[in-house]
């Protein structure tokens, strides 16, 4: 009988060399490579990625219409602006893009319709936002155009720095003075347009927008040479990452 025990063993181990088995009715993977040694143990296999709860692939959903909708309106403030010479329109429309902004979020969140389509096209809006009101604000003369300049190239040269991260599998790491100039700067462009709008108080709306336009890009600059510093102290310290670990994710190294 021991014999008998022993013979199937040996029979399970050398089934395992070759393919999956069974030994002690537990289910044995196969060898990774072709060694015994790196064969991961049954339940101590790493997890498969699981996408995140409460997120679907759903298109058509009230926050992506919305989304839609913010992108479609921001040729319109662009018009109102520079053709039809209409800052009152041109006021409410950015009025709506704002409110929508928070809208759309809000709305996934509480009704649970966050989806994959959502995450890629709220940036998208925002990204066309910041990028075609500063400069159609300046062409209208609203705001200087060294302004929209210096902008303009604070993001080009923070653009050459992304390699320095993505071959360390690293992230940048937004920090708060980022954030800070990029509220700055947000609500700078509402407070501009309504002192040109004519609405009552406007004069004042026109003073606090461009204190908090200066002030949103003197930020910007400061953060751009943290985010210098930053990378320039990765490049130093931290080697590339290696191939096979890319889809690992981000890591720390400092």
């Amino acid at each position: 009988m021991n014999a008998a025990r022993e013979g199937r063993r040996e029979t399970d181990l050398r089934e395992w060399r070759t393919g999956e088995a069974r030994v002690l009715g537990a289910r044995i993977p196969p060898p990774r490579d072709g060694h015994l040694s790196v064969a991961v143990p049954p339940g101590l296999e790493p997890d498969p990625p699981q996408p995140e709860p409460g997120i679907s692939d759903r298109f058509w959903t009230l926050p992506n219409l919305i989304s839609l909708a913010r992108i479609g309106l921001i040729p319109v403030l662009v018009v109102a602006v520079l053709v039809w010479d209409d800052p009152p329109t041109a006021l409410w429309i950015l009025g709506v893009l704002v409110v929508s902004d928070w809208l759309d979020g809000k709305i996934a969140r509480l009704w649970n319709m966050r989806s994959t389509w959502g995450e890629r096209l709220d940036p998208i809006a925002d990204r066309l936002l910041v990028a075609a009101a500063p400069v159609t604000f300046a062409i209208a003369g609203y705001v200087p155009v060294w302004v929209v300049a210096v902008l303009l190239a604070r993001d080009a040269v923070l653009l050459t720095t992304l390699p320095i991260y993505r071959r360390r599998g690293l992230e940048p790491e937004v920090t708060y003075l980022g954030k800070a100039a990029t509220f700055a700067l947000f609500w700078s462009l509402p407070l501009i347009l309504a002192g040109h709008a004519g609405v009552p108080g406007g004069a004042g709306l026109l003073i606090v927008g461009e204190a908090c336009l200066y002030w949103g890009v003197g930020l910007y600059v400061w953060s751009a040479g943290i985010y210098l510093w930053q990378a320039w102290r990765i490049a130093r310290v931290c080697p590339p990452a290696r191939r096979a670990s890319a889809d690992v994710g981000p890591r720390s190294c400092v």
